[in-house]
């Protein structure tokens, strides 16, 4: 169960008053510092009050910056390294060695992925074999693995065409990598790291401290591939390749764990949730003079003023999908039909764009609750929207979102498309032909000259067979 702030009512809580019976936000608790720890009172009756989780506030990440590098010194850790020198000894040179380094990369991508997601939750001691084969991860792991073995790859043959743009190329792709990695955490979607929108989320959320981050994985990178450079030129050619995808394993479990660090410490700002159950400790954060009057209207009372501050930082270049939700639970909160009609754009297709696709059908569910019958007005995100629905496998709401469009957007370009997709459904999953044949034969009468009219026929003898007495 989620505690809310009294006060803070969009806040969660994070601490609890046994006395008052009542739970506050960090804003609202003032904290003395005690002997371990700081010591958190009571605004009220001025007793000490508890956590609501466990967990601790999370420090700085450059205070962890040694448990980061010792990482993968572990005995799970040091295992993999060393299966990352022998393999390339073992299978020698050409192509099999390209094969043997990159199945090297994907298990350890596995390990440093399980890493990532419990330093995400404040858990920075080493993995164990047991939390390892627990994780249930292996799309987003195998999938983040892929994505640098990929990038490795890039890197790898234009430097063999040439030095200068191959460097350039490699610092380029070290200093985005963390951007990528948190878009996949935030998101839980591979496809967020290669979405612009989401990599500029990523940076924006953890602000300008990111040019440390990148500054340290493009310094940590340069700083092995130094050390192998030296051993290269005194061993045998295998050794320097051994040596290499040694080096490699090191840096993608260091920086994963850093990365997976860097969730915890930025998540309100990222609008992330750790996925490892439980509410993920949080870094103390700095608020801002809007985040501070929006609290006060809050607590005031003075909702209007709220819901004005929070439309202008929701429209604002930049915002998080944490903002938009707020905006969202606000306006829906007040019942303001007009609020919920003008961000509904805005919202669902950043939610697309993020690939949540799950979170856009509670979204409109909240909508229909509260306006029956709601579609969007855009044609494009009606569509977009239903393609999303469709393979989420919710045929009705990505037919509903389809209803009635030839009359809303009568010159909507793809309106051919979005009708046979809806045809099909209804034909073919909803088991209501009659009305599939119905739309197929309004496109068959108005769009004989659209290049989609080989689709409309092949759409129309197709139901009208299934309609057919066997």
């Amino acid at each position: 169960m989620t505690h809310y702030c009294k006060y803070h009512v969009l806040d969660e809580a994070d601490w609890h008053c046994p006395q008052c019976r009542v739970e506050f936000c960090p804003t609202c608790s003032p904290d003395l510092p005690g002997q371990e720890s700081p010591v958190h009172y009571c605004p009220l009756c001025n007793g000490e009050l508890k956590r609501i989780s466990a967990s601790e506030s999370a420090a700085p990440f450059w205070q962890h910056l040694t448990d980061f590098l010792r990482y993968p010194f572990s005995p799970l850790g040091l295992a993999l390294l060393v299966l990352a020198f022998v393999v390339p000894l073992v299978v020698g040179e050409g192509l099999a060695a390209w094969i043997a380094g990159a199945v090297v990369l994907l298990v350890v991508s596995k390990y440093a992925w399980t890493a990532l997601e419990q330093s995400s939750g404040g858990e920075i001691e080493p993995l164990g074999m047991d939390k390892l084969g627990e994780a249930d991860n292996n799309e987003l792991a195998i999938g983040a693995g892929i994505v640098l073995v990929l990038l490795a790859a890039a890197v790898g043959f234009l430097f063999t065409k040439t030095a200068v743009y191959g460097s350039a190329l490699a610092v380029i792709v070290l200093a985005v990598l963390p951007a990528l990695l948190i878009a996949i955490g935030v998101n839980r979607s591979v496809s967020s790291a290669l979405n612009i929108e989401g990599i500029k989320s990523a940076v924006l959320g953890v602000g300008p401290v990111y040019a440390i981050v990148a500054l340290f994985s493009v310094l940590l990178f340069a700083t092995l591939n130094s050390l192998v450079s030296v051993f290269a030129d005194i061993l045998p050619a295998a050794w320097g390749r051994a040596a290499m995808l040694l080096a490699c394993s090191y840096f993608v479990i260091v920086l994963f764990v850093f990365c997976g660090y860097l969730l915890l410490q930025y998540q309100e700002a990222l609008g992330f949730t750790s996925a490892g159950g439980g509410k993920a400790k949080r870094a103390a954060r700095k608020v801002d003079p809007a985040v501070i009057a929006l609290e006060m209207f809050l607590k005031e009372g003075q909702y209007p003023r709220a819901l004005g501050l929070l439309r202008k930082e929701s429209e604002r270049k930049g915002a998080t999908i944490a903002t938009h939700e707020r905006y969202h639970r606000l306006i829906l909160q007040m019942n303001d039909e007009q609020g919920l009609r003008n961000h509904a754009g805005l919202y669902f297709r950043m939610l697309l764009e993020s690939g949540r696709d799950t979170q856009a059908v509670s979204l409109l569910r909240d909508y229909l609750g509260l306006l029956p019958g709601y579609r969007p007005e855009d044609p494009d995100l009606c569509y977009d929207l239903a393609v999303a629905f469709e393979r989420l496998g919710d045929f009705k709401l990505a037919v509903h979102v389809l209803n009635g469009m030839h009359k809303d957007s009568a010159h909507y370009p793809r309106l051919p498309e979005a009708y046979l997709l809806a045809a099909r459904l209804l034909a073919e999953k909803l088991a209501l032909p009659q009305k599939g044949l119905a739309l197929v034969q309004f496109l068959d009468g108005r769009f004989k000259t659209h290049a989609s009219y080989p689709d409309i026929q092949k759409a129309l003898r197709e139901i009208s067979a299934q309609l057919r007495p066997a």
